[in-house]
């Protein structure tokens, strides 16, 4: 049974080895090295360079996004994430090439998600809202900062992150609170939810 934190170690290793050459060059015999566990470990967890680099890449985005999920900081969160992304281009290429649009998508979504759902909870919490409509609320918002950040994927990683995000956090200000008044001011009937 292959060490417990070996997939940590490997992560670590490709970081490493990515600082020096580019994502095409790493190998499976440098990284256990570097590392210091064994190939066998390495096929454990792993099939190869780009699934390793798949997880590592979920891992770094998902740890960007979740350790900034609060109203009052979500916007570090997405802008660390968009750093990250852009300091590390080889890996963020290599996941949308092996995930491929829709699975990024999907993960990213989770992600995201995860930052909105507190905002829209904070700013429902003394509305009628019901719970259908938090959740359209929180996917609305979601899915218009996921539809930033795949259109930035998709031209480059060119746009400066920090302007990026800025936008779409004043944008994003007072939306959500607006959105949720709207539909707690004027419900859907339950005839036309069905």
């Amino acid at each position: 049974m292959p060490h417990p934190d070996a997939k940590e170690r490997l992560a670590r290793a490709l970081r490493d080895a990515l600082t020096t050459v580019p994502l095409s060059k790493v190998t499976v015999s440098g990284i256990t090295r570097t590392a210091g566990v064994t190939r066998q470990a390495f096929y454990y967890h792993f099939s190869d360079i780009r699934d390793l680099t798949v997880w590592a890449f979920k891992r770094e985005v998902a740890d960007q996004i979740i350790a900034h999920t609060t109203y009052e900081d979500w916007s570090e969160g997405l802008l660390a994430m968009f750093v990250w992304m852009q300091k590390h281009p080889d890996e963020t290429r290599c996941v949308v090439s092996s995930l491929g649009i829709e699975d990024l998508q999907i993960f990213l979504h989770k992600q995201l998600r995860a930052v909105i759902e507190p905002i829209v909870d904070q700013h429902s919490a003394d509305l009628p809202v019901t719970e259908d409509d938090r959740a359209f609320v929180t996917d609305h918002f979601t899915l218009a900062i996921l539809g930033h950040v795949s259109q930035w994927l998709a031209t480059g990683m060119s746009t400066d992150p920090y302007i990026l995000t800025e936008r779409i956090a004043r944008v994003l200000d007072g939306q959500v609170r607006r959105s949720l008044e709207a539909l707690a001011a004027n419900p859907i009937p339950a005839a036309q939810r069905a």
